[in-house]
């Protein structure tokens, strides 16, 4: 099994930051269009094996790493606060 792990961090990010990003909708197309621009910004980390993404997420213990992926989250989260496509807007 291929998985990128950087979707399982992006999602679990998305998951304890949502308050903080304060998006107008919270739709699962909004949700939806968020992760996939952040993930599009981000290099994609593949794994083999889905046991192995706990080794991904410990290098995220690095403020750093962890920082400038919230960064992007955020930034992803507010085009599409901006712009949602939607059926709500």
């Amino acid at each position: 099994m291929l998985v990128n792990a950087k979707e399982a961090v992006m999602e679990e990010l998305f998951d304890q930051y949502i308050d903080q990003l304060h998006m107008s909708c919270m739709c699962k197309r909004c949700k939806e269009d968020v992760l996939a621009l952040a993930l599009n910004a981000v290099k994609p980390q593949y794994v083999t094996d889905e046991s192995k993404l706990t080794y991904i997420k410990a290098e995220l213990v690095d403020k750093q790493k962890n920082t400038s992926m919230l960064v992007t989250l955020a930034e992803a989260a507010r085009k599409v606060n901006d712009n949602p496509h939607c059926e709500n807007k």
